[in-house]
């Protein structure tokens, strides 16, 4: 960011929040940590509260901190927003985006859209955070990033949704499991056989359990875990099978490492996959491309993973 429009104070608590403490803050930014302590303890004066819990081990912001740190995110992409819209009005192309997106994308989505920017639009700085989609409505409301995208998005007043389509939940396995042959298959035909799966605490296994909470109970899996390039790494040594959606895995299946084969279950609602942007703020020329190519290269992926695993309702 080549504007310094961020006020410190603001800054330094976002670094404190961000690093645990004073100390861990000091060395990140490069600031004497009497400095930091100061303009924080100065905050808290004006303001009558205090930003951060002091525990044994380091510091956690109270709710007026949390409230701090949001406004410091803001102004930070109000300034970074800034500083795009004046690129753009010297004719200049740049300036910064930040995108909210989920995991799942991370091998393979936002792998390509960071390729393509290198290529084709190499001034153009990209912020990625990974997070769950009620974080990423959240931070999307507060105006700390410019594109979301992610599963099942809560519904926001302010929201557009540029883009949004069905996925399919299917059985993932490696080429040589047992199931690897089926055209379909249902969660009773998957029951029994060893399963990897997601963290209880993200939203497909979340949906799964409340949904269809027996099957996890007859079949602990063997790996639980909140890395998908873990459990896409265990599947491939191809003894084990993963419930989940065919965009966790679209890497592998257009290259035919993993194969995708859908679930028949009634009542097994398919998750939905947004590209969202706040109505209220007009978009840079910038955030547009990459939401744009968001959009039309997720479609061309799932294209491609469906010619690979169609549908049974296709054949």
């Amino acid at each position: 960011m080549n504007f310094h429009l961020v006020p410190r104070p603001l800054l330094y608590v976002e670094a404190v929040a961000e690093h645990g403490s004073v100390q861990a803050a000091s060395r990140a930014l490069g600031i004497a940590a009497s400095a930091i302590d100061r303009h924080i303890k100065a905050l808290e004066e004006v303001n009558r509260a205090p930003l951060f819990e002091r525990l044994h081990r380091g510091m956690r912001p109270t709710a007026a901190g949390e409230a701090v740190v949001v406004l410091a995110r803001r102004w930070r992409s109000d300034s970074e927003r800034l500083e795009t819209e004046l690129q753009e009005m010297r004719g200049q192309e740049g300036g910064s985006v930040r995108l909210a997106a989920m995991d799942s994308l991370a091998n393979g989505v936002l792998v390509d859209l960071h390729r393509w920017l290198r290529a084709a639009h190499p001034n153009i700085r990209l912020t990625v955070d990974i997070m769950a989609p009620a974080d990423a409505a959240r931070e999307l409301d507060d105006g700390t990033v410019e594109v979301a995208m992610a599963f099942n998005l809560p519904r926001l007043r302010h929201q557009h949704v540029i883009w949004a389509g069905k996925l399919r939940f299917g059985c993932i396995v490696a080429p040589g499991h047992a199931l690897a042959e089926a055209r379909e298959t249902s969660l009773a035909r998957v029951n029994g056989h060893a399963l990897v799966s997601q963290s209880a605490i993200l939203p497909t296994r979340q949906y799964l359990d409340n949904r269809y909470g027996w099957f996890f109970a007859e079949n602990a899996p063997v790996l639980a875990s909140n890395s998908l390039q873990l459990l896409k790494g265990a599947l491939r040594q191809g003894d084990v099978a993963m419930i989940s959606s065919e965009l966790d895995a679209l890497p592998e299946i257009g290259r035919g490492e993993l194969l995708f084969v859908p679930l028949k279950d009634k009542g097994l609602e398919a998750p939905t996959i947004s590209v969202v942007i706040d109505g209220r703020r007009p978009l840079s020329r910038a955030a547009r491309m990459v939401s744009e190519y968001l959009v039309s290269h997720t479609q061309d992926r799932l294209a491609e993973a469906r010619a690979v695993a169609p549908s049974p309702d296709d054949s």
